[in-house]
């Protein structure tokens, strides 16, 4: 990819994430290449559309923004469970951006990405410390039940805190597990 094409895509993104915390997912393409300091043009020939936009934004912004160096390694729990608490740190710092994505048109798009690019990274850091991996559609379905509920969250509870939600989550999960 030329470095134009990467300019281009990284301003369209960098604005997407603030337009879209500022003002919900309902931002056009208009106002994202104006933010952005390009053609709308420019726009449709890198994204195509504004789902893929915001698709591609959410993508960006979680591999350049997610940090699981400490996800393998600290606290309690399985690597899923260390995984959500550090997702959870991501989400909550860009909180307005994923409430807007994850809740607003496109959010299915946005949140299946989402769950791809976790649960590779849930793979990886099995493999890295050498922990057995159930089956990957277990790890989507996990992945896919804590976005529905940090989505529910950041929804509905505007100041919920998210590390608590997802700690009760797995404390009941594991009262489910042993009564069964």
């Amino acid at each position: 990819m030329d470095r134009r094409r990467e300019r281009t895509r990284k301003a369209v993104v960098d604005a997407t994430v603030d337009l879209v915390a500022r003002r919900g997912s309902h931002v056009g393409m208009t106002e994202i290449a104006q933010a952005a300091g390009v053609s709308r043009k420019a726009v449709y020939e890198n994204f195509g559309s504004r789902e893929q936009v915001l698709l591609q934004t959410t993508v960006n912004l979680l591999r350049a923004e997610l940090s699981l160096k400490g996800a393998g390694t600290t606290g309690n729990g399985d690597v899923m469970e260390r995984l959500a608490h550090t997702v959870v740190e991501h989400v909550s710092e860009y909180r307005a951006y994923y409430s807007a994505v994850l809740s607003g048109p496109g959010g299915y798009l946005a949140g299946n990405a989402l769950v791809l690019q976790l649960a590779a990274a849930c793979r990886q850091l099995r493999n890295e410390h050498h922990q057995p991996s159930p089956a990957s559609l277990y790890d989507r379905f996990m992945i896919h039940g804590l976005l529905g509920v940090l989505t529910e969250a950041l929804v509905e509870h505007d100041s919920a805190d998210l590390h608590a939600v997802v700690s009760r989550l797995y404390k009941e999960l594991g009262a489910s597990n042993k009564n069964s």
